[in-house]
Order: C-alpha cells, then structure tokens, then sequence
C-alpha cells in the first residue's frame, strides 16, 4: 500500500518538475535509457522504471529499500539496473535487444532522502524493404522506421556499405527503380534529432545473378592456360532453365563454342551441373578463344513471376611474344583488348637450389615491351607480366622458362660435348668414305678384266695351277719327313 501511495504521487510530480530526456536506438541493439541522481543514498534506495502503454503504467523493473528485485515475466532476461552503479546515483535502464513494441514514454522514479522522476522517451528506428524478396530490374522501396514517430520532419541520410549515398531527398523513404546487384548489400538510415543520433541497417538481398555484378563483366585468361567464366544465381530462385552462348562479334547472335569449354564440375557445355552455379570453365584458352559470351537464366520470385536475368561476359586473352631487334630480344605483353590496362609490370622469376621461386620487378610503365640484353639473356629463369588498371591487379601473363633456356642455348657457343658429337660424326663419315673407295677399287679391276676373257681364263689357270703345285710340294714334304723317320728308327 505504502508502495502504491509513493508512486502515484511520484508520478503525479508536473513534468515542469521532472528531468526529461530523449534517446533513439536501432532495433535489435542495446537501450541505455539514463536516471541519474546527483544525491544518491547508496543501498537503502528504492528504484521504480514504469512505462506507459495503452494509457496505463505497466513496471518494467523495480527493486525496494529491501533489496528485492521485481520484473514481469516478459522482460526478465531484457531489462535490468546494474547494481554497482547504484552507489554513483545511476539508475540507468539497460534493454538488451530492443524491439519496436518497447519503444515509448518510461519513468524512473528514486525514493530516498527524496523523490526523483526522470522522464525517457525512447525511440526505436529501423530499416525496411517493400517488397522484401526484390529481384533484378524491380522496384524497391526503403523506409526508414522511427517508432514513435517524431513530431517534426527529421533529415535522413542514407549509406550503402558504410559510403554515403547521394539522393534528391532527405525523407524517411528511397526508392530504387530498376535495382541490380550494385545496389545490393548493407544499407544504412542516419537520423540526426535533436541532441539525439542514430543510425540503423538492413542487409538488402537482390534476387538473379549473384556473380558477376555487373551486366557486363572482363575476365583476363593466359592462352595456353585455363579460364573460369563465373556465372552464379541466387540460391532457391533458379528455375531449371540456363543456357551459354558465345556472341558473334560482327553479328551479334550465337556463335560456337570452343572445345574445351565445360561448366562447373566438369560437365561439358549444355550438361547441367549445380542448380545455382552456372560458372563454365575453358580448360585451355587460345587466342581465337577471345570476345563475348552470354550465361542467361530465368528466376522465379514470391510472386510466382518469372524474369529472365543475363550476364556478359568479355573475355580478353593475354600472352607474351618474343622478337628480335639489333643485339638485344624484346619480349611484348599481348592482350586482345588492353583498352582498361594503365600500367605494366615485368618481374624476373629466379629459383634457387629448393626450387622455391622469386619474382624481381624489372619495369613498370604503361608500355607493354621489355628489351633485354643478349648477355643477360643465359642469366634469366623467366619473366611475368602484369598488367593494372590503376592500382588494381587485372592479370598476369608467364613467359614459360623453357623458352627462354631454348632462347639461350641459340646464343651460347657449341660446347664440349657438341664438339665431341661432331667428331663422332666426322669420323662416320670418313669410315663412309673409305668403304666406297674399297668398293669402287674392286669394281673397277673387276670391270678391267672382263675385257679380256682369256686373259682372265689364263689368269685363273695359271692360280689354279700354283695352288696345286703348293699342295703336291706339302705332300712330298711331308712323306719325304716320314720316311727319314722310319730309316732313323730301323738303324737302332
């Protein structure tokens, strides 16, 4: 009773008396709604937060000169008072998670060596999207929500991604028509009211072609390397409908693909793969291989209405050429379209004993050519053009190392061991040589004596008979040897 009595004439304090104050707080955040007490009596306070909702006063918290706490049921784990604070005169209210529906008028009464009333208005803003599901090419609309709404028109910014955006208006409503991935992410309401700021955010999800943003899309691929040409929808709005198309450049209409284009996992062009990505994939780019192509799918929203969505993508092939020029080899970074390339850069690339690779920076300048001394051209593992638009990496190209090895070894002296082969082959040849002169010796004797036919039977006849003569000498030879033999052993 004593308590009720105490209340309702705190409460019936004019507000000419009491402390009033204002703070506005985004949904979802922490309330901090201030009583502070410049006389405080420590301990043996009695603290009361009530609110007016539907023109009657419900508490929120309250703890007595006993030190009870009382909280309804609803706001027990939202709302509460730190303790520790007390004994500094401060009262504050904490609301963990704040909500629309605890915006409103708060009171927080103090009872000790006398009473104290300090009057908070707290103000909860948020951001909303109409419609909530937008897709590619719809109208969204976002409002800026401010419960309870203030009395007077407030200035509102708007920020997309933390940058502040540039509107014609500064109401609590922006809308965008024709919306695209770019406008897609965190936005952001400002509030300046008062002494009171605020800044509240929403995530703005835009349904169709996640990857790539833009319509119109580059993407860098060294020939002779493989490209991923990314084309990814919203997850759970695909419909089961996609196709890829090469754009015929004079013409305009689809054009073949090359060979080696496949989509995502593997799957060969017109196969279907993951229902959201789309990505295909050139397993080897050849210069031909360069211009636009076309990923295009249909999306289907809450509304049950079906858009087609597309993307193009450009793609610009890139490769180093080598040339020569007086005593020096210059090496030149070829892109198909370098209309978005500022600068280039040419890094040497090295390895050591461990194979582990490092990377120099030679030149950087907006020209595209390297010139290189033939003396140093033995000295280089390799080289790596990269090319910028502005700051920003677009690419890089490698001149392979075995090319320049090859380049080197045109240029070195003929060493040992090509010196030895070319004895090796020199002496081949003479042996070749010798051979044939053997050979055309004989033919020519043998052609001699086929021109005189007796001669040749005289010739025959005549080694005939020295052979047999040779033989017939052996013979007597040898009996003439075996008869001495038998008279020497008769004689003994």
């Amino acid at each position: 009773m004593k308590v009720l009595i105490f209340l309702a004439i705190a409460l019936a304090i004019p507000c000419s008396q009491c402390k009033q104050t204002e703070i506005v707080v985004a949904s979802g955040s922490v309330a901090v709604l201030p009583c502070i007490v410049h006389s405080p009596s420590a301990y043996s306070t009695a603290v009361y937060w009530k609110r007016k909702a539907g023109g009657m006063q419900k508490t929120v918290w309250r703890r007595d000169k006993s030190g009870l706490e009382f909280r309804p049921v609803g706001q027990a784990s939202r709302s509460h008072c730190p303790l520790p604070n007390f004994g500094k005169g401060d009262y504050s209210l904490h609301i963990e998670g704040v909500r629309d529906e605890d915006a409103g008028m708060y009171h927080c009464v103090v009872e000790g060596t006398r009473w104290d009333t300090v009057q908070v208005i707290l103000r909860v803003i948020k951001v909303s999207f109409t419609p909530v599901n937008v897709m590619e090419g719809e109208k969204v609309q976002m409002t800026c929500i401010i419960t309870p709404q203030p009395p007077k028109h407030i200035a509102v910014k708007w920020q997309l991604n933390g940058s502040l955006m540039r509107t014609a208006t500064t109401s609590q409503t922006h809308t965008l028509y024709h919306v695209s991935q770019r406008e897609a992410g965190n936005w952001s309401c400002l509030i300046q009211y008062n002494d009171a700021q605020a800044k509240a955010s929403a995530l703005l999800q835009v349904k169709g072609v996640m990857l790539p943003k833009e319509s119109h899309a580059v993407v860098y691929g060294e020939v002779g390397s493989s490209v991923t040409l990314p084309c990814i929808f919203s997850d759970g709005l695909f419909v089961n409908s996609s196709s890829w198309e090469r754009v015929s450049s004079q013409t305009g209409s689809p054009a073949s693909l090359p060979s080696t284009f496949r989509n995502t996992l593997g799957h060969a062009a017109g196969e279907w793969s993951v229902k959201w990505d789309q990505s295909a994939h050139i397993m080897s780019v050849r210069e031909a291989d360069k211009g636009t192509y076309r990923c295009s799918g249909q999306m289907e929203g809450a509304s049950g209405r079906r858009l087609t969505v597309e993307r193009h993508i450009h793609l610009v092939t890139a490769q180093v050429s080598q040339s020569s020029r007086s005593d020096n080899v210059v090496l030149t970074c070829d892109l198909s379209n370098a209309s978005q390339v500022t600068d280039y850069e040419w890094l040497r690339s090295t390895y050591d004993i461990n194979a582990t690779q490092t990377l120099t920076s030679v030149q950087k300048s907006r020209s595209n050519s390297l010139t290189i001394l033939n003396a140093e051209v033995k000295d280089q593992e390799g080289w790596v053009c990269r090319y910028y638009e502005q700051q920003r990496l677009l690419g890089n190209v490698t001149f392979h190392m075995q090319m320049m090895s090859g380049l080197a070894r045109e240029k070195e002296p003929v060493s040992g061991k090509k010196a030895a082969m070319v004895l090796g082959l020199a002496f081949l040849l003479l042996l070749v040589l010798l051979i044939l002169l053997q050979i055309y010796k004989n033919h020519r004797r043998r052609k001699m004596i086929m021109q005189y036919p007796a001669m040749e039977t005289i010739v025959h006849r005549a080694a005939n008979e020295r052979e047999r003569r040779d033989r017939c000498k052996k013979s007597e030879e040898g009996l003439s040897n075996a008869h001495d033999g038998d008279l020497k052993q008769g004689a003994l």
